[in-house]
């Protein structure tokens, strides 16, 4: 059996190595998985628990919901509003609290997330390009600092992720608009081997990102970058917009991990991706600014395994293990 998608290809391949049987439940259709080990059968949708309650998912895929939880428990969440149109109140809402951040209430995976909205003009243009794919959108304070991805597998530390923005490195002499191209030329040609397979895992940086991202730093496409000079291209920390991911598990301060933990507690997910923002996860949220953005209950364990930089985590083989041993004591 050969499968297309990386994270079919880890959960096969980590089955394989601990002595688990591996099917799809419908051939040729990667959702759903069939694993057993011994009595134990558990039906998975890739990183998403079989564990958690239906409410629970439902909640975590509403982040007008998730964001209204949350808040209700003292956790740390920028202020937000949820807007259907663009009345009075969302543009108050944006001269108080700018830049903001614009998205759709009920979709993943990065989709029409606007960043850095500052005015009028385009706080209108997002939340046009939101309607396009939800019939609401949360408007939030963009909060300061680096983004960063905490994933919790049964209430333990499975990885830590500094998804930085992605960035050029000037030579002195090549345009931005070179190093730009060749950036992303090298992220659709070049891939990273798993197992016996290569996969693409970084993703262009879109060009509209780039656009916005040099005009916020007052440069444009002609600029020419001093050798060594690190040039912002984008200032989203979601993989899909081209973030690279760097492991820092090991720095997380033990308040950080706490409040991680209260976060899983809270939103009742077992197997959660929660991602935040602050300037560094080695100091406590109680001595810094520190928000978190989204709970994810389908976290991707891809760049925990196959980081842009630092350790790799066998948080699939973490996954698995947890899967059964709560099957052995139910």
């Amino acid at each position: 059996m050969r499968f297309k998608n990386i994270h079919s290809v880890l959960i096969q391949k980590r089955c394989e190595e601990q002595g688990i049987s591996c099917e799809l439940l419908v051939p040729g259709d990667e959702e759903i998985f069939v694993l057993q080990k011994g009595d134990h059968k558990i039906f998975i949708n890739r990183g998403v628990s079989p564990y958690v309650s239906h409410m629970a998912a439902t909640i975590s895929e509403n982040k007008l919901a998730t964001n209204t939880l949350l808040h209700s428990h003292g956790i740390p969440i920028p202020e937000f509003m949820f807007c259907t149109d663009l009345q009075q109140d969302a543009r108050l809402f944006l001269e108080k609290h700018k830049p903001l951040v614009i998205k759709p209430f009920d979709t993943n995976k990065g989709v029409e997330i606007h960043m850095n909205i500052s005015n009028q003009k385009e706080l209108e243009h997002a939340f046009l390009n939101v309607r396009k794919v939800s019939s609401h959108a949360i408007l939030q304070r963009q909060a300061a600092g680096k983004d960063y991805r905490i994933l919790l597998i049964g209430d333990e530390l499975a990885g830590v992720l500094l998804n930085e923005w992605a960035y050029v490195t000037g030579n002195g002499k090549d345009e931005l608009e070179q190093l730009i191209e060749t950036e992303n030329a090298q992220r659709e040609t070049e891939g990273t081997a798993v197992y016996d397979r290569n996969f693409k895992m970084l993703s262009p940086v879109p060009m509209e990102d780039v656009a916005r991202a040099l005009a916020l730093q007052g440069l444009n496409f002609q600029y020419i970058a001093g050798e060594g000079e690190k040039i912002y291209i984008s200032y989203c920390g979601n993989g899909w917009a081209g973030a690279l991911a760097i492991d820092k598990t090991e720095d997380i301060h033990p308040d950080n991990l706490q409040l991680a933990k209260k976060i899983a507690a809270v939103s009742a997910i077992d197997v959660i991706g929660i991602d935040l923002r602050c300037d560094d996860i080695s100091v406590s949220y109680r001595e810094s600014a520190f928000a978190v953005i989204e709970v994810n209950i389908r976290p991707s364990m891809v760049d925990h395994e196959y980081p842009t930089e630092g350790k790799s985590r066998h948080v699939v083989s973490q996954y698995l293990d947890y899967l059964f041993k709560k099957a052995h004591h139910e």
